[in-house]
This record gives structure tokens, C-alpha cells and sequence, in this order.
């Protein structure tokens, strides 16, 4: 309830101001004439103003109230005449002046009859000012000062609302009760009940909202406000969901309810509780009767679109779309939201160009309107739906530019951005979904789903880095949405392309466990190409058979055939490898791409020694697929066959046809470099020469072209023509002297020199190259092999200080610097100045921590301390340098020496232990070391049977370790003499006299093969 004018405590004056007034001059002088005459005018200014107050003439009254004050300032009802004037102001809506002059009266005028109505003024000004604590405490003085008046109630009542503008509820609560129970007389008691009962409604208190109702309509049955009671009752039941019990209430009631108002409000309720009952075609029938009964009703409207909704939930489009747009002719907030739901009704009914119209008449009408973002939002989804992804897009960033606090922004952002994926412009799809994951309102769906089209936007830009690492957040993000797994996939894919298999691997394996997913064959597929970049061709092998297994008819068969066959070649297994090849030359011999097939077939024919076989293949290949990429390559491999059997001339009869069936073929410099070669090993060497020239004049810049010129160079040897040979490279380069290869060219003159062990040659030639490419990038090669050049001189202490300033050079590659670190460091050692070589290693660690280098350096610490006496030391070493460089040469040197330490120690099982440990994990020089002391350790426990097996194993398992293997046949001798097997012994000595490696071992094999002798 508003405040309004009230009977106020002026009744009095209307008396006082209706006396007559009676001359009596001669009982006054002229004087009390003259101040009786002034009383009068006062008495009658007063009486005017108030007048005007009385007819509501307010402005008026408080033009007459101020000439009054001003006239009369010393008045006796100046009091009265500055209220009626606060009285004015507040008539006219001057709330402020009525605030600062209220505020003022009851300052300057602290106990008059009027002080609890300037208060209550004072309340009800601030109130309409919004100023709640100013109005509250001013009604509470009225309520507290007062309390014994007839404006307390009315107070009570008025710092009750108070209290509801700032949901204040319980304080309201605590008012209105004041008034209506301690205020019997309280005009207001029956609005503060409805007002206790409003309450606890807006508190969601439903039963204690209905309780107060009933009371007023108990009460107060003649109330105003018993009908709006009743309805607020059914709304109660409604709001809990109790539609039934609103429905059953509100058809009772509704007799009773007087207002037309209320009627209608009853009405429009019972057919929303039929619409929540989703019973639609009884609440379509409801609100059409509401139509008709309620004309002109302020629910109409409401009504209308609630009936389209109804029509919409019976997919009635059409005629939803037809009752939201009644409403679209109006200017209020419905006419904006019914046109919008008509657009919406249209698209449902399919007629979606129409409903892209609406859509568009929606923003035309109201760019600001509450549904107009909405609007875009629709027509662009149409649009994209329709596949017009430009006019699409056009809707979705008008609704960017022109609603930044827009609801559906993050979706406008993401579709956006899906426009310009299907439009190819990644960069700015990136960006739109970058937008749509940073808004603050953007949904689960729509971050997820952004999340995933950015980082996928990466992708198709190649970024691969930043597509792995979008889609990695994108699965810590949302780890359980299905979409998780294609971003495992696509992770995978960017870590694929860039060169990052084993991670790759790992994403891919993520999608190939599952048991069924749409990328699954995809992502085994990945699992094993990832394998098979990795040179994994044992695994890669075993995963393209698994992907053939479970997908014998997928989209990748005829590759994965292709590859699983690489793999066996690439592992050797020569025999599954043409296996391979041959099924997919006989499924797919009209495939595009089967010549490799058929190409690799015959390099497995070959690698397998059965050169006939190759040679019938790449024939076919030729014949077969005359035009291919692999038909030069095929009768280059002709040629080679022939090569590798020494039939060197039918070798060059094959090279040549390369020349002549192929002369724009990238072949064609191997086979001239090549009939260069086969016609050097006829040693007809003028032919040799013509050939590697003419690779030189027509191909100054293979990379054969080195390789020619050392060619030339040994023709021209083999001629007698050595002085020439000498100058054929630096003919070349001056022929040729921005030759891309002249670096290398100059470096191969000092190479060939170092090669023919002129060693002072090629120190100069190295040292000459420094000068002449001071910004070569090649300098520290040439560095590094000049103080190689020192070593062949045996100047090993210059050598060393070389290979220091090479490893100092200027952009020296660190594999070099490391390398040439390591050289210094073992000249040193070797000359037993174990500071510097300490001091060299350190360097190594310190500046190339995870190289092999590093590991190297660390072993010879340990072979350092062992060299100089230190055991201990050396074994605390090599046992740091196993830990820390666990798998390297370094640590499988350390743990060979410290078997040696062990075994010299008496701990031959640790010694036997480790040497075993690294046998059995490498095919090296290091490995047949290992084996080889297996061998000895046991021979020293006198395990002969267990020294040959060892011995043998050196034999066959590191056949090309020559060193290793004369030891180990000297050890096996010795072992089949202790068994008494004289001639295993004797065939053993014979063996290790026959490799010839070792002077101490052959004269000890001779010893003893002659002490057998007659045996």
C-alpha cells in the first residue's frame, strides 16, 4: 500500500478560522485596531493557503504558504504553515525538498502535535527515495516516540515494506505483525496481514503464506483484499507444485472472488497448473476461454503467449507461431519475446527462411531487446544448418559486435568459430574459440567443445605444438567426456607430426584398447607407423599384424601390407618380408602405389640372395609399370646385381640403360658414378675416368660429386698420372667456385690425404681450410681432423691442445666439441698426465652432461684413478658412471672393469654378474669384451665345460670382434685341453693363429699347438 493524504491534526484550525470576527472600535485605540486588522490578514492568509491545500490545489497552496512565511516570519502558526508546505511538496512528488525540510522541522520543532506527522513524512520520502535505513529509522522514532498514536500502526506497517525493498524478510515480517496485533485500530491491519502472508510467499514458506491468507479472508471478509487473498492461496499450492490442489482451491473460490482482476488472475492460474500438468490441449482450451471471458484483461497478453506455448508443446507449430505473433504488434516486452517465439514456432514448422525473417524483423524492431541476441543466434544456427556458413557467420558476429553481455555469446563465439572450420580459416577459428572458453558465462558443452575445435584448429594450421598441447588441457579438463578419446587420437596425430612417435604411441593406445570406437583402427594404425618411424620394426611389425587382424577388410589394408612387409625387411626376416609383398602384388595388382610392392619384392629377393629371382622382379617392374617411380630404380638395380657379382661388364650394359631409357631420372648420377666404379674394377681406367668426369660436367652438384673426384683421383694413380691426381680437386673448384660442395670438397682433398696417411699433407690441408672458411661451419671437423693429423705424426702432445681449441671453435656442433673433448682427455690419459685428462673430463660432464661423451668421460675418470694407482677410487667411479648413465657405452665400459675389479678382488660372482649383465644386452665390441671375460672367469674357477660355452659364444655371437675372438679361441684351446679333447684344442689354436691380430697370442697358440704335436 502507497502512502496518500491522511486526516491530519489540523481539524482544529478549520474551527478557529470559521469565528466570525466583531469590530468593537470604541473599545480599542487606533493601535489595537491596527494589530487586530493585521491579526485578521494573517488569520485570512493562512486560511487561504490552507484553502488551496484542502481543494488539492497544491502547487498553489505552497505558493501561498511561502508569501505567508515570508510575510508573518514571527507568526505563531508558522509551525502549522511549514508543515502544510512539506504537505504540498509531498502531494507534488518533491520527495527531496520533503526529506531536507521534514528532517528540518522535526529539529526545529521537536514536540508539537504535528512532529509524528512530519516524521512519518520524513519516512515516507526517504522510502520513495530508495534511502531504506533513513526511511526505517525515521518510521521507527513514529513507532518508538509515538507508540501511543494512531500513525504507530501505520508505521509498523511502513518500515515493514521498508524492509521487503531490501528482502529484509524477517524484519518485515516482525513490523507487519506489529501492526496488525499491538494496532487494533490500524487502518492498515488488514494489508499487513496480506503482507505477513506476501512474505512468507517470497520466503517460499508456501504453508505459512496460505495460513495468513486464510486468516485475513477469516478476518477481514469484507476486505479489498480478500479475492486478490484467495487467488495468492491457489498461486501458493501452484508454486509448490501441487497443481492439482491450485486447480480443486481456485474452481471453489472462484464465486467468491469479486474483482476482475483477481477472476482473471484465478483463471490464467488454473490453466498454467493444467500446462505443468503437461496436460497442453486443456490449458490450450483454458487460456482460449480466458481470452474470450477476460478482454482487455493486463493478463491478455500473457495469456497469448502462453497459449503459443501451449500450442508448442502439441507441436503445433503452426498455429504457435501464429498466437506469438498477435503479440508482436504491441510495444512492450511480450510483443519483442512473441515475435522471437514465432520465429522459433515457424522454424519448427519447417518453414525456415521465414523464420530467418522473423528472426531478422526481431533485431530490426529492437536491437536491444532481450531475445534480439537470441534471434541472431537462431538465424545463424538455420543458416549453418542449411550450410551457409558465410551468412551463418555473418548472424553469429553481429551477435559478437552488438551483445558483449549476451547470454548465448560463448555460443555465438564457438559457432563462429565452427563457421570458419567448415570455411577453412583456422586462424580466425582459433581465435573465435580461444573467445568462447575465456567468457565467464560459457557452458560445460561449450568450453569442452571450443577446447577441443581450438586446439583441432591448430592441427589444420599445422601447429602441431600447440594442437598437442590444446588437446592434453582439453583431456585434464574434461577427462570423462566422450570427446576425450578424439582428443587423445588428434594429440597423438600432432605428436605424430612432430617427430614425436613414443609420445605418440602412448595417446594412440589410449584409443586402439578401446573395444569399439570410430577411430580406433586409425589410431592402431598410428600405434604402428609411430613404431615403424621409430625404426621399432620388431614392434611396428607385430602392430600392423594386429591392425590387419582386427580390421582384414579396413581402409588401411593395402598400407598396412605394404608397411608389416617393410618391416620384416627392415628386421631382415627376408623370407616373411617377399612373403608380404607377394600377397599385396596378387590382392591389389590394380591398386595405385602396388609397384612399391612389387619394387621391394625384388630388393627382398635380393637382400635374400636370390639375385635370379630380383632380377625376374624388377624386370616386371619395368615391364609392368613402365612409367612408375620405381622403374628407373629398377634398372639402376639391374645394374647393381650385376655389380655385386663382379660381372661388372653386364653391370655397365644395365647402368647405361639408365642413361638412355631414364636421362631425367634423379638415377642417373649413380649410374654414371657407377660405371665409373665398374669400369675401375675392370681397371680399365681411362673408361673409369671419362665416366666420373662426365657425372662432374653434366652433375657438378650430386652428391656422388666427392666421391667422383676421389674416383678420378685413384684412376689417375692406377695410370702413373699421380701428380696430376694430386691437383684434381683444386681444378674442380676452380672450375667450379661457388660449388654448394666446395667446403666438402676442400675438406675431402685433406681427407684424401689423411686417408693416404700423409698425415704432415693433411694437417696443412686442414689448417689451409681454417683460413680459407674461417665462418664455415665445418671448422671444428677440420680442426678436429688436423689434430688427428698431429696424432698420425705422433705429436700427441700438440694433438691434444688441438683438440682442446677444436672443442672451443667458434659454433662447434657439441657432438664434435664432446668428441674431440674426449680425444684430448684420452691423449692425456695415454701420456699418464691424468690432471689434465681429469680436468679434460670433468669439462666434458660439466658442459655436456647427457651426451655419450659425457658418459665416456666419466668411465675414463675411473680407468684414470685405476691407471694411477687408485682402485678404490676407480671402483667408487665406474659404479657412479653405471647408475648415472645407465644403457651407454660409458657405463657398459665401467661395469666391464668393474667385473675385472671384482674378479682381482675375489668376488667372482658379483664380477661373473656383471659381465653377464652386459653380454647379454649388447652386439658390440664391448659386448664380446664382456663375453669374453665370462670365459676367463670361469677358466679361473676351473669351470671348463663352462669356459668353452663362454669361449663360443665370443665365436658366434661377435663374429666381427676379431680381438675378442682370438682371445677367446687362445682361452678355448686351453679349456679343451683341461677336458682332454686334444683335437678341439688343436682346432682352436689353428683358428686363433689364422686371425693373426695379436703377436703375443699368436706366438702363445703356436707354443702350444707344437706342444701338442704327436698328441
Amino acid at each position: 500500500m502507497t502512502g496518500g493524504s491522511r486526516i491530519l491534526k489540523l481539524s482544529f484550525l478549520l474551527s478557529l478560522f470559521s469565528l466570525p470576527v466583531v469590530y468593537q472600535p470604541s473599545l480599542y485605540s487606533q493601535s489595537s485596531i491596527q494589530r487586530a486588522s493585521s491579526a485578521v490578514a494573517e488569520d485570512q492568509d493562512f486560511t487561504f493557503a490552507y484553502g488551496l491545500y484542502k481543494d488539492n490545489l497544491y502547487q498553489q497552496a505552497l505558493e501561498q504558504f511561502n508569501k505567508f512565511l515570508d510575510k508573518y516570519p514571527a507568526s505563531i502558526r508558522r509551525g502549522e504553515a511549514e508543515f502544510l508546505g512539506i504537505e504540498c511538496r509531498y502531494q507534488l512528488g518533491k520527495y527531496k525538498d520533503v526529506a531536507r525540510l521534514a528532517g528540518r522541522y522535526v529539529k526545529d520543532y521537536p514536540a508539537t502535535p504535528l512532529t509524528d506527522d512530519a516524521y512519518f513524512r520524513l519516512g515516507e520520502a526517504n522510502l520513495k527515495l530508495k534511502n531504506i535505513p533513513e526511511s526505517i529509522g525515521a518510521f521507527k522514532t513514529v513507532l518508538d516516540d509515538y507508540g501511543d498514536r494512531e500513525l504507530a500502526g501505520e508505521a509498523a506497517y511502513w518500515i515493514g515494506e521498508a524492509s521487503v525493498r531490501v528482502q529484509d524478510y524477517d524484519a518485515a515480517l516482525k513490523y507487519y505483525t506489529i501492526a496488525y496485533e499491538h494496532y487494533p485500530n490500524n487502518r492498515l491491519r488488514d494489508y499487513s496481514l496480506y503482507s505477513v502472508a506476501w512474505t512468507y510467499q517470497q520466503k517460499k514458506e508456501y504453508p505459512k503464506a496460505v495460513d495468513w491468507y486464510e486468516k485475513l479472508v477469516k478476518e477481514f471478509p469484507q476486505s479489498s483484499l480478500v479475492s486478490a487473498s484467495k487467488v495468492r492461496v491457489g498461486e501458493c499450492y501452484f508454486y509448490v507444485k501441487d497443481y492439482k490442489h491450485a486447480i480443486n482451491y481456485l474452481m471453489t473460490a472462484k464465486p467468491s472472488i469479486t474483482e476482475a482482476q483477481e477472476k482473471a488472475e484465478a483463471d490464467y492460474l488454473i490453466a498454467e497448473a493444467y500446462y505443468h500438468q503437461d496436460q497442453y490441449s486443456s490449458a490450450q482450451k483454458l487460456y482460449e476461454g480466458f481470452l474470450k471471458d477476460h478482454r482487455g484483461s493486463k493478463l491478455e497478453r500473457e495469456v497469448i503467449y502462453a497459449l503459443g506455448w501451449s500450442f508448442m508443446k502439441q507441436d503445433k507449430f503452426a498455429q504457435a507461431a501464429e498466437a506469438f505473433g498477435r503479440l508482436s504488434s504491441g510495444s512492450d516486452a511480450l510483443a519483442h519475446a512473441g515475435l522471437y517465439r514465432s520465429g522459433v514456432a515457424t522454424k519448427f514448422a519447417g518453414e525456415r527462411k521465414a523464420a530467418v525473417q522473423i528472426f531478422q524483423d526481431v533485431v530490426t524492431r529492437a536491437p536491444m531487446g532481450e531475445f534480439s541476441d537470441n534471434a541472431l543466434y537462431d538465424a545463424g544456427i538455420i543458416s549453418f544448418d542449411e550450410k551457409d556458413y558465410t551468412a551463418a557467420r555473418g548472424f553469429f558476429e553481429r551477435l559478437i559486435d552488438g551483445y558483449p553481455k549476451s547470454d548465448v555469446l560463448p555460443d555465438a563465439y564457438r559457432m563462429a568459430g565452427e563457421c570458419l572450420i567448415l570455411e577453412e580459416n583456422f586462424e580466425q577459428a582459433t581465435a573465435m574459440f580461444e573467445k568462447a572458453v575465456a567468457q565467464p558465462n560459457a557452458s560445460f558443452d561449450v568450453k569442452s567443445s571450443a577446447g577441443y575445435q581450438g586446439a583441432w584448429s591448430m592441427y589444420k594450421l599445422k601447429k602441431f605444438t600447440e594442437a598437442a598441447a590444446g588437446f592434453a588441457e582439453f583431456i585434464k579438463d574434461y577427462p570423462k567426456v566422450p570427446l576425450a578419446v578424439d582428443a587423445a587420437f588428434w594429440q597423438a596425430e600432432a605428436l605424430y607430426q612432430m617427430s614425436e612417435y613414443k609420445l605418440a604411441i602412448g595417446q594412440y593406445q589410449k584409443v586402439a584398447s578401446l573395444a569399439s570406437h570410430e577411430r580406433k583402427e586409425e589410431a592402431m594404425y598410428g600405434v604402428a607407423w609411430s613404431h615403424y618411424k621409430l625404426n621399432e620394426f620388431d614392434k611396428s611389425r607385430d602392430a600392423f599384424t594386429r591392425l590387419l587382424n582386427a580390421f582384414p577388410n579396413g581402409k588401411f589394408v593395402f598400407d598396412a601390407r605394404i608397411r608389416l612387409g617393410d618391416s620384416y625387411f627392415f628386421l631382415k626376416d627376408y623370407k616373411n618380408a617377399s612373403a608380404t609383398y607377394r600377397i599385396v602384388t596378387r590382392q591389389y595388382a590394380q591398386r595405385e602405389g602396388v609397384e612399391y610392392a612389387f619394387y621391394q619384392l625384388g630388393q627382398t629377393y635380393y637382400r635374400d640372395g636370390d639375385l635370379a629371382q630380383a632380377s625376374q622382379q624388377f624386370t616386371a617392374v619395368m615391364r609392368t609399370f613402365p612409367n612408375s617411380a620405381y622403374a628407373d630404380d629398377s634398372q639402376y638395380a639391374l645394374g647393381w646385381i650385376h655389380f655385386q657379382s663382379k660381372a661388372y661388364a653386364d653391370a655397365i650394359k644395365e647402368f647405361r640403360k639408365v642413361l638412355s631409357a631414364y636421362p631425367s631420372s634423379d638415377v642417373v648420377p649413380r649410374a654414371l658414378y657407377s660405371i665409373g666404379d665398374a669400369n675401375y674394377n675392370l681397371q680399365k681406367y681411362a673408361e673409369a675416368e671419362k665416366s666420373y668426369r662426365d657425372l662432374l660436367l653434366k652433375y657438378p652438384n650430386t652428391q656422388y660429386t666427392a666421391d667422383a673426384l676421389t674416383g678420378i683421383q685413384y684412376c689417375l694413380v692406377a695410370q702413373g698420372k699421380q701428380q696430376e691426381a694430386a691437383g684434381v680437386i683444386d681444378k674442380f673448384l676452380q672450375a667450379n667456385p661457388n660449388s654448394p660442395v666446395a667446403e666438402d670438397l676442400a675438406l675431402k682433398k685433406a681427407d684424401l690425404l689423411y686417408n693416404q696417411k700423409q698425415y704432415a699433407e693433411a694437417a696443412t690441408a686442414f689448417q689451409s681450410f681454417t683460413t680459407k672458411y674461417p665462418d664455415s661451419k665445418l671448422v671444428a671437423n677440420a680442426l678436429f681432423w688436423y689434430s688427428k693429423s698431429l696424432q698420425g705424426l705422433d705429436r700427441a702432445s700438440e694433438a691434444a691442445s688441438a683438440f682442446e681449441r677444436a672443442a672451443g671453435a667458434q659454433g662447434a656442433p657439441s657432438s664434435v666439441a664432446a668428441d674431440a673433448l674426449v680425444e684430448a682427455g684420452t691423449i692425456y690419459f695415454d701420456l699418464k698426465m691424468y690432471d689434465k685428462a681429469l680436468r679434460v673430463f670433468e669439462k666434458i660432464q660439466a658442459n655436456y652432461p647427457q651426451s655419450n661423451a659425457a658418459a665416456e668421460a666419466a668411465y675414463m675418470k675411473g680407468a684414470a684413478f685405476l691407471d694411477n694407482g687408485d682402485p678404490e677410487e676407480a671402483k667408487n667411479q665406474f659404479e657412479a658412471v653405471a647408475k648415472r648413465y645407465a644403457n651407454s657405452d660409458g657405463a657398459a665400459k665401467s661395469n666391464v672393469a668393474l667385473a675385472r675389479l671384482n674378479q682381482k678382488s675375489g668376488d667372482a660372482a658379483k664380477a661373473l654378474e656383471l659381465a653377464q649383465e652386459v653380454a647379454t644386452s649388447r652386439n658390440d665390441g664391448i659386448g664380446a669384451e664382456a663375453q669374453y671375460l665370462i670365459g676367463a672367469f670361469l677358466a679361473e674357477r676351473k669351470d671348463w665345460q663352462g669356459a668353452v660355452t663362454a669361449y663360443l659364444r665370443v665365436r658366434y655371437v661377435y663374429p666381427s670382434f676379431e680381438d675378442w675372438v682370438v682371445r677367446a679361441y687362445l682361452g678355448l684351446g686351453i679349456a679343451y685341453e683341461n677336458l682332454k679333447d686334444i683335437p678341439k684344442a688343436k682346432e682352436a689354436y689353428q683358428n686363433a693363429l689364422k686371425i693373426k691380430k695379436d703377436a703375443q697370442i699368436t706366438a702363445e697358440a703356436d707354443r702350444r699347438l707344437k706342444a701338442l704335436a704327436g698328441k
